[in-house]
């Protein structure tokens, strides 16, 4: 018999078979696991059990709202009843099991998704679940001690893989670039240039080589004008 789980994953299916855009849907087996693997501002909408093996979904639910704010959340429960208790974890709607495909419909038209298809992102790879990251939510990336980190303005997110990899997807855009060895910056986002040093706009400060200072001067320049005449980055 399959599970909820199960008989959700085949409904959304269903349901964005004919949606314009790309679909991930990234399944967990616990509230914990979930939990541990979650990345703020990453996702549009979330599922959560009411009732979860060995734990409580309200209680996952509020510690969901403890990293992200935003997220649509949508319960499954076994009664109306327990709906009630949605409204302390600013639930969007729940969804009475089973479900169905008329009622996975109505939440979902609930839910409040940004429009982000004309904003640029990079796929990654990270805790072994694949990722899609805004570009304009990246502040830079680097490699230390054989790692590859992309910064965001809230986290960081280790990503798998190569960092030459990494680095040839972001510097595909003309808004980012190879500042120092094992560093690539996004210049929309660097407030200052100094000598041998850049100042993003949250205070952090990052190394540039000298032989890369006039690149790097000369590229803010270009994306500066390319911004006045309103062209997309």
């Amino acid at each position: 018999m399959a599970s909820d789980r199960e008989i959700l994953c085949n409904l959304l299916k269903q349901s964005i078979n004919n949606y314009p855009h790309p679909i991930q849907i990234t399944e967990f087996h616990s509230g914990g696991e979930f939990l541990c693997h979650y990345i703020s501002n990453s996702y549009d909408i979330v599922f959560m059990d009411i009732f979860l093996s060995h734990e409580n979904g309200v209680d996952c639910a509020r510690k969901l709202r403890e990293l992200d704010e935003n997220v649509n959340l949508i319960f499954l429960t076994t009664s109306w009843e327990f709906g009630v208790k949605s409204y302390d974890v600013r639930a969007t709607d729940y969804i009475i099991k089973p479900a169905t495909l008329g009622k996975l419909k109505r939440a979902l038209r609930y839910c409040k998704i940004p429009e982000q298809h004309c904003i640029p992102s990079i796929l990654v790879t990270t805790k072994n679940q694949s990722l899609e990251i805004a570009l304009n939510r990246i502040l830079y990336a680097d490699y230390q001690k054989r790692a590859a980190t992309i910064h965001l303005k809230d986290c960081l997110i280790p990503v798998s893989g190569s960092f030459s990899e990494l680095s040839g997807q972001l510097t595909s855009y003309p808004q980012f670039m190879v500042c120092f060895k094992g560093i690539v910056v996004n210049l929309t986002e660097v407030g200052e240039l100094g000598r041998d040093f850049l100042i993003m706009k949250n205070g952090e400060k990052l190394p540039v080589s000298r032989r890369m200072q006039r690149q790097v001067q000369q590229q803010r320049l270009r994306l500066s004008a390319g911004s006045l005449r309103g062209d997309m980055l």
